[in-house]
């Protein structure tokens, strides 16, 4: 008994290093996602991706020591849903590579894109794997302490004072009034991933009416670097999941196949509204400020044909090609600005996928990741993976953030959470209380 009992505490003890081991990684990988390092400003963006290596060699250890067979089955199933799109989208562009003839240079980035991407898929399975239900949450502590650490270097540059009324103004014109404390607090990768977490919690206050503190927690992080889209895509994301889970059967069936066609609809009339060159005119009619948007839509619209011959140039054609051209755009009277990256995801993988590359990243990022999911655990597991869908093809529209790391890291955590937590959620045959 006493040797079962020391085993247990052992045990216990590990995990608990495990824990904040986790939690150490996902500080540093959110913190070097963020756009300013002021504590610590050396460390290098390259680095999440060896937090991810991190969270995966958790894993191996976990396993040596202590055996865990819990959940495995599905945290092997998510990765591999996961890791499809990126799967498919390397074939696609080998075969552009080759017909094009091209350069080294596109072909690395392209593959390192794809293999960062994949470390992060492999890595967020592996966390649902060792922490399950407390996975999300877990993670989500990561994110405050690399928030905690940019707002430091904030206050102690604007003052106590001077940052919260920045802040607050920030909120109040719905990021309209922007000072500099805020600025500072442009978080770009992690911001997306922020309202993911405020997407999460209040999912999960509706659903199991947990998490009432970590509402205005998440609210507050994602807020300091107040991104209207996302604010959108938050809202859209969470009433279609609340409605989605209100229907029969039949008429969720009706309600995705409506909701894919849509995005398909939307898609082709985004690109086909650029091409025709309607997009700066229309913003303008509105009254919004697109920071140059219209002029690099334009400017890109060049670049592709929307025409079932249309082949594609390969993935990241467009983020090299940024790197390597000094070319200015001309824009107003002796005003230019440098091309650089589309700041638009459906362009970006028209142009680098061709056309029928670009409906496969439609139909693998929307279709198959949802029906995998509900294979795996029935309709209200599939639920806010679709919410998670919605708010990364509404950023879409504006924002480069398909490789993003912590859109990709937190969306597939907490989605994989999700599953375990849904209160009637179906369970695929031949799964065990074991899996769960």
């Amino acid at each position: 008994m006493d040797t079962i009992q020391a085993q247990e505490e052992t045990k216990g003890t590990f995990y608990h290093f495990v824990v904040i081991a986790y939690v150490g990684l996902m500080t540093i990988a959110f913190y070097v996602s963020a756009e300013k390092r002021g504590i610590i400003p050396l460390l290098p963006t390259i680095l999440r991706y060896a937090c991810d290596v991190g969270v995966i060699a958790l894993a191996i250890l976990y396993y040596l020591v202590a055996f865990p067979q819990r959940r495995m089955r599905l945290s092997a199933s998510l990765a591999w849903v996961w890791s499809i799109p990126y799967i498919g989208m390397t074939m696609i562009s080998l075969l552009i590579w080759i017909v094009n003839r091209a350069g080294m240079n596109y072909i690395s980035r392209g593959i390192i894109n794809v293999g960062c991407a994949e470390l992060n898929a492999l890595a967020a399975a592996c966390a649902l794997w060792l922490f399950g239900k407390k996975a999300a949450d877990y993670t989500f502590c990561g994110a405050v302490a690399a928030v905690a650490l940019v707002a430091m270097r904030a206050v102690m540059m604007f003052g106590v004072g001077g940052f919260i009324g920045q802040y607050l103004s920030l909120l109040l014109t719905f990021a309209g009034n922007t000072g500099p404390a805020m600025l500072y607090m442009e978080f770009h990768d992690l911001g997306q991933g922020l309202g993911m977490f405020v997407m999460y919690y209040v999912w999960q206050l509706l659903q199991t009416r947990r998490g009432f503190l970590l509402v205005p927690l998440s609210f507050v992080c994602f807020t300091l670097s107040l991104k209207r889209i996302d604010v959108m895509a938050i809202i859209v994301a969470v009433f279609m999941g609340w409605y989605l889970n209100r229907l029969t059967e039949k008429k969720k069936w009706l309600f995705i196949i409506a909701f894919e066609a849509a995005l398909v609809f939307f898609a082709y009339f985004y690109l086909i509204f650029i091409k025709q060159g309607y997009y700066g005119e229309f913003m303008a009619r509105l009254g919004i400020d697109t920071m140059s948007r219209d002029i690099l839509y334009k400017y890109y619209s060049d670049y592709y044909e929307l025409s079932p011959t249309f082949l594609g140039r390969g993935l990241r054609y467009i983020f090299v090609r940024t790197g390597e051209t000094t070319e200015l755009i001309h824009v107003t009277g002796t005003i230019y600005i440098k091309v650089h990256n589309a700041h638009n995801e459906y362009m970006t993988y028209f142009i680098e996928l061709g056309f029928w590359g670009f409906i496969f990243w439609l139909w693998s990022n929307s279709w198959y990741r949802m029906n995998a999911i509900r294979k795996l655990r029935g309709w209200e597991g599939m639920t806010f993976t679709m919410m998670i869908v919605i708010y990364c093809f509404i950023s879409y529209a504006t924002d480069n953030t398909f490789f993003y790391f912590s859109t990709n890291y937190i969306g597939f955590v907490a989605s994989g959470v999700t599953l375990l937590t849904g209160e009637r959620a179906q369970e695929p045959s031949g799964v065990t209380e074991g899996e769960r």
